[in-house]
Parts: structure tokens; sequence; C-alpha cells
């Protein structure tokens, strides 16, 4: 076979660190981490001009255009995973090793040959665990383009290479090696609800939705880590000062502002404080055209990261200049209907469903517009305002509109795996959360989902890490707070449960929440006459809600009053088949009866009917007679589930 046509190109190769013993110890453990790891490094090589040539066992051959883009992307992966790392177990880790070289290689039959080829797979010996080792070529190319110090290492006679190679250590934030030029830890910083002062009040919805935005554009940048929307939200007309605020949310940093809407145009003033100081580090104010919002948008995020001194790589200055639509009607329908999104009626999703179809319907190229109208959907069946089933399928529509116009949207990756959660492709959804968060960390809704599909892989640990991560990012969330409620006192950490029963009480004192946090509490302690206190309580607020009447009739089950718990049986029975939820509350209910035969005949109905009840079946130690009955392994395995 002839030679295929020879370019220059940069050749990295990983190695993940200890997968061989680790797959001798515990195979399936090893299996659920390569795939986390494959799914990793896949997601953000698009960014850095990246192309996977083929995979060997556990390791990648890389190329890219240019040494650069092969370094930075080495750094941003072997920071993501620092960030994933933090909370896991230490068997639970994924430690990368990768090395890099360039030179002329050989494009054959879809491979890469050449002496490149040859030296990277040695190159990369050299390298730390969770480090990147570079050839003297590439240091050449790189020194004065990367913030990061790299490390002369004495020279090495490479296997099978005559002449000795020059190597060096890049020197990544948190190396004991040396010093580096790079922050050694994220910084926190929290949007506040920009001001709206324009002469209409009605345009206060173009103010929360900047706001949004520019969330979302910061958490772009990975140095950062963003506080979410429905934290910061509670601040909106507040009164405390940025010290107060900046210590709730422990935070760095507070950006604050204003926006003036008058027709087309519009000014935006912003200003970046630091909270320990209480000092502007930076300021601005932009009188603009409507359709350049995006320009401040990005000007705004690239001012905030040189402020802080977070270095802005390659794809991310590329993803905060990305111009999604020069359409003004489009943009504002979509600031609309994502404010709109955030009201869980009825009335309100079905009218941010409206936004974004205007928006769609002005730019047929809006990729985040077809992202908001795929949610709205997922919503609407969450909520059971409309058919499961149905609202399933017309999201999966929009979220592949949404993909192919922009591969490297967060929001829709962590949609597509959220949908294919609903439809029992597991392993296919842990990827796309894993490259969602990957895309984005400061991705407070993908870390929660992470955490709900890890639960029902069998992942308890982690998935209560990554629920801990979705809680830091949006601390003053009582959804997510109520679920580390769930996490903690299914590990027994019944303090902890406690201290979030009492910060859903003073964050969201008007909310349903908080009786089902006091329920919930009580429930998981086995003190049913508190929770029946509280569960009455709900019922009376919500007499037509399943879950309810589930609980209801386990602590009858359990409290002997198997009468009373059958009669709620039979009503949970006409629970419609639409909300996917019927099989695991009768499961449930009959496990409390001790009838485990029952139970495993609603379980199966469940599966069969693609109910999302695993997590919560593996999670809940009230369960453990179910989880150690050997039916539950083998419906496991039915539906592709480890054990």
């Amino acid at each position: 076979m002839s030679d295929g046509p020879r370019r220059l190109a940069a050749i990295a190769f990983t190695d993940m660190v200890g997968y061989t013993s680790l797959a001798q110890r515990n195979e399936s453990l090893a299996i659920r981490l390569l795939d986390r790891h494959n799914a990793l490094l896949r997601s953000l090589l698009r960014q850095h001009q990246g192309r996977e040539v083929k995979t060997i066992g556990d390791a990648f051959l890389l190329e890219f255009d240019s040494a650069l883009d092969a370094v930075l992307y080495s750094i941003e992966i072997q920071a993501v995973l620092k960030e994933q790392n933090r909370l896991a177990q230490q068997d639970e880790q994924i430690q990368v090793r990768i090395g890099i070289h360039v030179g002329d290689v050989i494009h054959r039959g879809g491979d890469v040959l050449g002496d490149a080829v040859n030296i990277a797979s040695r190159v990369v010996n050299f390298a730390d665990q969770g480090g990147i080792c570079i050839s003297e070529q590439v240091y050449a190319q790189v020194r004065n383009k990367v913030q990061n110090a790299m490390v002369k290492i004495p020279e090495q006679q490479l296997k099978n290479v005559e002449q000795q190679v020059g190597l060096y250590h890049v020197l990544l934030p948190w190396s004991a090696s040396g010093p580096s030029k790079s922050s050694t830890k994220s910084i926190r910083v929290a949007v506040l609800p920009f001001a709206n002062i324009s002469p209409d009040p009605g345009d206060s919805y173009f103010a929360d939705g900047l706001t949004e935005e520019l969330i979302s554009t910061l958490s772009e940048v990975k140095g950062l880590r963003v506080i979410a929307r429905t934290s910061v939200n509670l601040y909106k007309g507040s009164s405390k000062g940025i010290s107060q605020i900046g210590n709730e949310l422990q935070v760095a940093f507070v950006l604050e502002g204003s926006v003036r809407k008058v027709g087309n145009k519009i000014r935006v003033t912003a200003q970046l404080i630091e909270v320990n100081s209480q000092e502007h580090v930076w300021s601005n104010h932009y009188d603009r055209d409507l359709d350049e919002v995006f320009l401040i948008q990005s000007d705004i995020a690239r001012r905030v990261a040189e402020s802080t001194k977070v270095t802005l790589l390659t794809g991310e200055s590329a993803r905060i200049e990305m111009i999604q639509t020069e359409d003004p009607t489009a943009y504002v329908a979509y600031l609309k209907g994502r404010t709109l999104l955030h009201d869980r009626s009825e009335r309100a999703i079905k009218g941010a469903k409206e936004q974004f179809e205007l928006a769609i319907r002005e730019d047929s190229g809006y990729a985040k517009a077809y992202s908001g109208l795929a949610d709205a959907h997922m919503l609407l069946g969450d909520y059971q305002f409309s058919p499961l089933p149905a609202s399933l399928e017309e999201a999966k529509t929009y979220i592949d509109k949404a993909l192919a116009l922009d591969p490297d949207l967060a929001e829709a990756r962590a949609s597509l795996g959220n949908y294919l959660f609903f439809e029992y492709k597991f392993a296919e959804a842990e990827q796309e959360l894993s490259r969602a968060i990957a895309l984005n960390p400061s991705y407070a809704t993908g870390h929660h989902w992470y955490g709900n599909c890890l639960s029902t892989l069998g992942e308890l640990q982690e998935a209560y890490r990554e629920v801990k991560l979705a809680e830091e990012l949006d601390p003053l969330s009582s959804a997510i707070t109520l679920s580390a409620l769930y996490r903690s006192i299914w590990a027994g950490e019944y303090d902890e449960a406690l201290k979030r029963v009492r910060k859903i009480a003073e964050i969201d004192p008007e909310s349903p929440l908080v009786d089902e946090a006091l329920m919930v509490y009580h429930f998981g302690r086995r003190d049913w006459e508190n929770a029946l206190l509280y569960l009455r309580k709900m019922i009376d607020a919500d007499p037509a809600d399943p879950y309810l009447d589930m609980d209801l009739a386990y602590i009858y089950a359990v409290t002997g009053k198997r009468v009373e718990a059958l009669k709620l049986v039979e009503k949970l029975k006409a629970t419609p088949e639409t909300m996917r939820l019927k099989g695991g509350l009768l499961a449930f209910v009959y496990a409390g009866l001790g009838d485990l035969d029952e139970c495993f005949r609603w379980l199966e109905y469940a599966a069969a009917s693609r109910e999302g009840f695993f997590g919560w079946f593996r999670s809940n130690p009230m369960l453990g007679d179910v989880q150690r009955d050997p039916r539950f392994a083998q419906l496991l395995k039915k539906v592709t589930l480890p054990p």
C-alpha cells in the first residue's frame, strides 16, 4: 500500500492511569469509569480543532492542527478532571497522563502513522499522574503562548527512537512541582439581576433575560464558577449589601448593573466588585443598538475574566464571542421565553413555548431557541401538563435541531442526556450529561441531572457528589437543596439533612417545599407521627398528587393499617399511564406491606413502561429487602443496568 498524504500535525497520546489493575479488581467499575473518561476526552476535542484517530484500550490517539491546540486541550482536560475528582472517592477518580509531540505524519486508511506518532506514544510515559509531558519541538512552539510554566526534565532515550529527545513537564495550577501563573482554584462569581431602568416597566424581561445570558456566557469560562440564576434571582430588588450577598453565596466577586431599553437602543452599565474589599475592580457602560447585545455580553465576559486573573483558553474565547442570532426580534423572544421558563406554572411554560417558537420563526438557525423549546416540552411532560411520551418526542426533535446547529451547546447536551434517561438508554445518558458539564462546569442543572443518572447506575456516592456540586453552584435553589436533603437522609447523614430542612425554610418560607422537606426528614427517620403531620398538610394543599397517596399508603402499611393502605392502592391503580408513575408508586407501597411478589410484579410493570424509579429503589435504605432479593438484580440486568 502506498503512503498517504503527509502533513505537519501535533499528536497527543493519553493514558488512563491504573486502568488495568482496576479492571482486575472491579471490572464493572472500571468499565463505567472508562466510559466516563471516553465521553469527557471527546467532549472538548471540537473546541480545540482536535480529531480522535483511534482508541487503544484505555488510551487515545489524537491529532491537532497545531501544538498550541494540543497543549490547550490537554490543560483544559486536566482542569475538568481535577474538578470532577474533587469530591469523588479515591477508587472512583479518573487520572490521565498526556504526552504530546509535533512532526510529519502520514494519513492512511483513517489512521495516522510516522515518527511523530511513535515519539508521542513514548512521551506519555514520562508524564506525571494527572499531568502533561511535551517534547522539545512542542515547547518551542508554545512557550510564549500559554501561561503555564514548563520545566525541562533530563533528556531521555525513548524506546525505538534513535536520538535523545528533550522533554518538558507542563505545570498545572495545582501541581506541587512548581509555580504557575494561573489561578490555583476556580473563582466563584455571582451575577446579580440587572436593574431595569427602561421607561417601560414591561421591559423588565429584557433585564432578566440579559442577566441569564450573562450567566450563561460567563459559564463558558472554565476558570470561573458562576452561581445559577435561581439563587441570584432571590436578590432582585434586595437592599442587602454586596458583602452580605457575597458571604451568603460564598463568592469572591459580584457583577451588577442596569439596562435601559428604548426602542432599538440599549444602554448597559456593569461593574465587578470584589466582595472582601468591596472595591470596583472593573466597570463600563455600553450605548449600542439592540442587535449588538452579543458584543456587550462577550466583552463583559472577557473583562470579568481579565479582572479575576482567569486565563481565557482558545475554545472559550470562541464560545463567548459566538453570535447566536443577529435578529433582534428573535433575541427578545428568546429572552422572554427563558424568563417565563423559571415559573413552573402551566401558563408560564406554555407562554415560554410560544416565545421560543416565535424566535425560531424569526431565525430558523437560532440554536438556543431550539434548546429552549425542547426544555419547554420536557417540562410540560415532567409536570404532567401534557402526556409525557408525546412531550419527550417533541423535545427530541428540537434537541436534535439545536445540536445540529451547535454541537457544543451544554444545555442541549444536558437535555439530550435527560431524554435518553427517560428512554432507558442509561449509558448514553451518562455520556451526554458528562459531556454537558465538561462543556459548562457551572451548569447546576446538568450536575443535578447527572446525579439522578448516576443513582440509577448504582453510583450512589458519585450521585451524592454531583448533587452537592449542583448545590454549590445554585445554593439558594430549594429544589436542588431538597434533592440533596433526600440523598443525605439515604446516606444516614441526619444532621446534614436537618441543616437542609432549615435552609429551605429560611430561603423560601412560603414554599410548599418546606412542608415536603419536614415530611421527608421525619419519614426518613421513621418518625411516622411527625411525618403524617406534614404529609396531611401537603395533601390538603394538593389532594390530586399521587406521590402523596403513595407516602400515606406506605405509612399505613408499616404502622399496621393494612386496610387503609390497600384502599389507597386501589386509588393508585387509577394513575394515568401517560404519567409513567404507577408501577413505581405501587411497588413502594407493596414493599411497605411486605408483599415482595406484588412489589416485583409492579416493578416489572414499571420497567416495561420506562418509569424512572431505579435510582430511588437503589438509594433508599427502607427498600433493603427489595435490593437484596435476587429478582432485583435480574430486573437491573434486563434493562441493561449494572448490578
